[in-house]
C-alpha cells in the first residue's frame, strides 16, 4: 500500500531515514544500562530490520524463532537452562543474518565507495572504511548491540561451550600471543599467523599476513574488526572460557590448523595432526608429538576386481566390498528389528580399473596414468604450484610445474569421461530389482544414476584424500572405489552418532547430532549453523540431555531418489580416520531449502524430543553391542517416526 506513496516522494524517504537513526539511536543508549533487559529491545529492532530488507525472507524467519522463545526470554527475565539453550540458537541464526547483511552491503557499495572516493581525492583510510560505516549506521548494528549484551548471561545460563565464531574459517599458522590488537594492526606478518588477543575493541584492523584472531573479549559483530575478518576469510572467535585459550598460548611459536565446527566450537591441531589434542584441547606429550611426527606407514591392500559389475549383500566380503558394505550386511539379525536397515547393492572394488580396460576408455587410461605418475614425483612438501616469476623480465622464462590440485582435477575430469561398461548397467539393474531397490524408469535417468557413479569414482582423486594418504604413506593411485547403491530413505530428520563421546571420550556416553532433512547437512559443513546436540549415558538411554538446539537456517531435501556412497579400501583402515574422504552422490540433486526449527516439535514438543533422541541413542548402543567396539553412525528418522541406519564405521 506504502510503495505507490514512495515514487518521487523525497519528505517520505527522508521521513523513513530520520525513524531509522532515532531507533538505531534510542537503542544504542538503552543497551549499555540495560544488561540482559536490553532483550526486550530485540523483537522491535527485528521488526524494523524486516521493514527494511528486501530480501527479508531470512529476517523473517529469525523474528518468527525469536518471537517464539518464551515471554521469560523476550522481556529479559531469568530464564531456565532449557529455555536459554533455546534462545542461543536463535541468537546464532540472528548472528549470521546479520553477518550477510553485513557482507551483502560491503559486496554492493565497496566498489562504486572506492571509485568516488578516490575521484574526490579522499583519505586512503576513509575510503577503505566507508562501506562499514554504512553497515554501522544500519538497522542491524543496533540488534549486533543486544547480542552483544544478552549472550553471555543466555550462554551461562545454558552451560554451554567456551566458543563463539563470528568469522567461521578453517586456516592455519603461527600462533602468537598479544596484548591488544591496536598495537599490532600496522604490522605486516611474514607467515601466515593465528594472534591470540587479549584486548580487541572491534575498531581495529586485522593485520596483514593474519589468518586467525582469538580472543577471550567481545566484540561486536558488526564492529569493525568483524566486518573485515569475514571480508578477508580471516578466523575470528571469541572463547569464553579460559582453559582452551591458554592450552592455545602453550602452543605459541607453533604451526596449527584451526577449525569451526557445526557445533559452534572451534577446534585445532597440528598439520601433522599432532601438538594438540582436537578434542580435549591438551597439549600432547613430546613422546607423543615424537610418536606423531612420524609418517604412519600404513599398508593398504589392493584389492583385484572379483569378476562381477556388481554384487548383493550375500557376497559383501572382504576384497571385494568396503567396509559400509559389510557392515550394514554384518549387522543384519543382529539388532533390533525397529532399527531398519536399507537394501544395498554394491560396484565392487577393481571396476573402475576394469573399466579403464575397455578399448574406447584406452585413451583416457593412459592419461590418467601419466597424471598419476607427475604426482608421485611430486615432493611431499610441494602443496600448490610455486608462484610465477614477477620480476617482469619474462626472458626465457619457464613455466613452473603444477601442483598437485592442479593434477588431481584433470584425474577428475577425465574420470567422469569414463564410458560405463553396458554390462555393469544391466547387472546393477537386474541386482536393484532382486534386492528391492527402485530401478531408473527411463534412459534419461539411468544416465543420472551412470553419472553419479562416475562422480564417486572420480572423488578416488579428491585433494583432501591425497593428502590425507600421503601423509601415512600411502598413494591414491593404491585405493579402490567400491560404490554402495542404495535408495535414498526419505528423512524427516538425519542423525551422526558417535557410541563413545568424542568431547570427553567418555566410552560409557552416546554422543549424537540431528538436522531436518538430508545428513549431508550435518556432515559436509555445506549449510552454516549449529545441529542439535544431545547426549546420553548408556546406563540411562530413556533420559537423554539436550546440549544444544539447531540454529540452522537450511536443510538439504531430494525428491525420490538413490544415493551412491563411496566404499573404498583406504577409508576404514586400523587407526586412521578416513571419513568424509570421498564423495557419496545422490542420483538427483539436492535442494537447500529454508527451515523453521523453533515451530518443529523436535524443539517444542519435550516429549516428542525426548523420544526420539532416545531412540537414536538406543540404536547407537544397540550397533556397538552387536559390532563390538565404538561405532560412527548414520542414520535417518523417516516421517513415520522409523529409525533406518544407512552407514555405519568404527569410531576413530
Amino acid at each position: 500500500e506504502i510503495a505507490p506513496a514512495l515514487v518521487g516522494n523525497r519528505d517520505l524517504l527522508y521521513l523513513d531515514v530520520a525513524l531509522e537513526n532515532s531507533i538505531r539511536a534510542a537503542a544504542e543508549r538503552g543497551v549499555g544500562s540495560a544488561g540482559f533487559g536490553a532483550a526486550a529491545l530485540m523483537g522491535p529492532l527485528l521488526q524494523n530490520l524486516c521493514l527494511s530488507k528486501g530480501d527479508n525472507e531470512e529476517a523473517c524467519y529469525c523474528l518468527k524463532a525469536w518471537l517464539s522463545l518464551p515471554g521469560s526470554i523476550r522481556s529479559g527475565g531469568r530464564p531456565s537452562r532449557e529455555e536459554a539453550l533455546q534462545s542461543v540458537a536463535v541468537i546464532n541464526r540472528i548472528r549470521r543474518l546479520l553477518s550477510e547483511t553485513s557482507d551483502h552491503i560491503v559486496e554492493t557499495i565497496s566498489g562504486f565507495a572506492t571509485a568516488l572516493g578516490n575521484a574526490a581525492k579522499c583519505d586512503p583510510w576513509a575510503v577503505e572504511i566507508f562501506a562499514e560505516e554504512v553497515v554501522r549506521g544500519g538497522p542491524a548494528f543496533a540488534i549486533s548491540l543486544v547480542i552483544s549484551a544478552i549472550e553471555p548471561t543466555l550462554r551461562q545460563k545454558a552451560e554451554l561451550g567456551a566458543w563463539q565464531v563470528i568469522s567461521p574459517h578453517e586456516v592455519m599458522g603461527v600462533v602468537e600471543v598479544v596484548e591488544h590488537l591496536s598495537t599490532v594492526q600496522n604490522k605486516v606478518y611474514d607467515e601466515p599467523t593465528v594472534l591470540v588477543v587479549h584486548n580487541v575493541t572491534g575498531e581495529e584492523e586485522v593485520p596483514e599476513g593474519v589468518v586467525g584472531l582469538l580472543t577471550p573479549d567481545a566484540p561486536d559483530v558488526l564492529s569493525h574488526v568483524s566486518v573485515r575478518a569475514r571480508n578477508m576469510h580471516v578466523l575470528f572467535a571469541t572463547c569464553h572460557d579460559e582453559e582452551p585459550l591458554d592450552q592455545i598460548k602453550k602452543a605459541e611459536g607453533q604451526y596449527l590448523r584451526f577449525k569451526p565446527t557445526a557445533a559452534g566450537a572451534v577446534t585445532w591441531v597440528s598439520p601433522s595432526l599432532q601438538s594438540i589434542d582436537a578434542f580435549t584441547g591438551n597439549l600432547l606429550t613430546n613422546e607423543s608429538q615424537q610418536g606423531a611426527n612420524q609418517v604412519l606407514n600404513l599398508t593398504i591392500d589392493i584389492p583385484r576386481w572379483c569378476g562381477k559389475w556388481v554384487v548383493t549383500a550375500n557376497e559383501f566380503r572382504d576384497g571385494v566390498v568396503g567396509a559400509k558394505s559389510k557392515n550394514l550386511a554384518n549387522l543384519r539379525g543382529k539388532i533390533p528389528d525397529w532399527i531398519r536397515l536399507p537394501s544395498a547393492v554394491t560396484v565392487p572394488f577393481g571396476s573402475f580399473e576394469q573399466a579403464l580396460e575397455m578399448h574406447e576408455n584406452h585413451p583416457i587410461r593412459d592419461q590418467i596414468r601419466g597424471l598419476v605418475h607427475q604426482l608421485k614425483q611430486l615432493p611431499r612438501h610441494l602443496a600448490a604450484p610455486p608462484p610465477t616469476n614477477s620480476n617482469g623480465n619474462g626472458t626465457g622464462q619457464q613455466h613452473p610445474p603444477e601442483g598437485p590440485q592442479a593434477i588431481l582435477a584433470k584425474c577428475r575430469e577425465l574420470a567422469m569421461q569414463v564410458k560405463v561398461p553396458g554390462e555393469l548397467k544391466e547387472q546393477l539393474a537386474a541386482a536393484m530389482r532382486e534386492s528391492g531397490i527402485p530401478v531408473p524408469e527411463n534412459e534419461e535417468r539411468w544416465n543420472m544414476a551412470m553419472e553419479a557413479l562416475r562422480g564417486v569414482w572420480a572423488s578416488k582423486y579428491n585433494d583432501r584424500a591425497f593428502y590425507s594418504l600421503r601423509k601415512c604413506g600411502i598413494e591414491s593411485d593404491d585405493v579402490r572405489m567400491a560404490v554402495c547403491v542404495m535408495r535414498v530413505v526419505p528423512a524427516r530428520y538425519a542423525f551422526v552418532i558417535h557410541t563413545k563421546n568424542p568431547s570427553n571420550n567418555d566410552a560409557n556416553e552416546v554422543f549424537c547430532e540431528l538436522v531436518k532433512g538430508l545428513g549431508e547437512s550435518l556432515v559436509s559443513g555445506m549449510v552454516p549453523g549449529s545441529s542439535i546436540a544431545f547426549a546420553a549415558r548408556k546406563d540411562n538411554l530413556d533420559h537423554p540431555e539436550t546440549l544444544a538446539y539447531a540454529s540452522k537456517s537450511e536443510g538439504m531435501f531430494v525428491r525420490e531418489s538413490l544415493i551412491f556412497r563411496s566404499d573404498s579400501n583406504g577409508e576404514d583402515l586400523e587407526g586412521y580416520a578416513g571419513a568424509g574422504l570421498y564423495e557419496s552422490i545422490t542420483m538427483d540433486e539436492t535442494q537447500l531449502v529454508r527451515v523453521d526449527y523453533n515451530d518443529d516439535p523436535i524443539t517444542k514438543d519435550p516429549e516428542f524430543r525426548r523420544k526420539v533422541m532416545s531412540d537414536i541413542c538406543k540404536v547407537g548402543a544397540a550397533i556397538e553391542a552387536a559390532l563390538g567396539s565404538a561405532q560412527d553412525i548414520e542414520g535417518v528418522v523417516d516421517p513415520d517416526g522409523n529409525v533406518h541406519v544407512v552407514q555405519t564405521r568404527p569410531q576413530v
